[in-house]
């Protein structure tokens, strides 16, 4: 849960310009969704990170699985809490640290090219069942202001043959070539500076500032400055989250 708050955080957190044709471009989002929903018989979300609102299209699959309306308007929250709460704990992890991976990623691409790359990866949902439902998911942010923040996204979910759980990937869509996990991961290795790294990876290890700051051969306030910037920069809310997911991202 606490992944899922972060990256929420993060989202709608950003810097937002004024949005020109804003109504406009929403419209036409909300058009290819519901679209590709009905297309798929699948389940389209544009999320509105600005106005934290979302829009949720659902197929024949959306409507059984989900029991939602074929559109619904959450004028609440810009996230599929619905969706959300019915995937595996593990999955939804995973599908979390996707997205905060291609958004650092997208941060690295010229700004008029951001729009061609989606996140994707296979998730599980649960069920009365045994067997969960697989599920296809992909994320891919649709405009981008000039400052760089993201204000519009779509996510989709489509049933899926169980391809077995796999790690999420990057996209080009405008080539379908896969981006490669070393290109990504070095995208979000620059999250940290090198000292931020060092401290990060002793308070893994179990180390207190006092003893980090020993290590290093630093103060103790520089020590906690530097935990204070990770949590920052990680947009998790303390130190033990800044731990796991610098270890699910596989920064230290």
């Amino acid at each position: 849960m606490k992944h899922e708050n972060e990256l929420k955080s993060l989202l709608t957190g950003q810097r937002f310009e004024s949005i020109e044709n804003k109504n406009i471009l929403t419209e036409s989002a909300k058009s290819y969704a519901h679209g590709f929903a009905l297309a798929t018989e699948g389940v389209a979300v544009i999320s509105d990170f600005h106005n934290n609102v979302s829009y949720i299209y659902s197929g024949k699959f959306g409507q059984t699985f989900f029991n939602l309306p074929e559109c619904h308007i959450d004028n609440n929250s810009a996230f599929e809490n619905t969706i959300f709460s019915r995937i595996l704990k593990d999955d939804l992890l995973e599908r979390h640290i996707t997205e905060l991976r291609f958004f650092h990623f997208l941060k690295n691409i010229p700004l008029e090219n951001r729009t061609e790359y989606q996140a994707t990866c296979h998730i599980r949902l649960s069920t009365q069942d045994p067997e969960p439902v697989h599920i296809l998911h992909t994320t891919r942010y649709m405009h981008c202001l000039p400052n760089g923040s993201v204000w519009c996204g779509i996510c989709t979910y489509t049933p899926s043959p169980d391809y077995g759980i796999n790690e999420g990937r990057i996209i080009n869509i405008k080539t379908g070539r896969a981006i490669g996990k070393d290109r990504y991961t070095q995208c979000c290795k620059k999250i940290l500076s090198n000292r931020q790294v060092e401290v990060l990876s002793l308070l893994a290890k179990g180390l207190m500032s006092k003893q980090i700051a020993e290590r290093l051969n630093i103060s103790s306030n520089t020590v906690n400055r530097h935990r204070q910037d990770i949590i920052a920069a990680l947009n998790v809310p303390n130190t033990i989250a800044a731990v796991e997911i610098g270890l699910k991202m596989k920064l230290i």
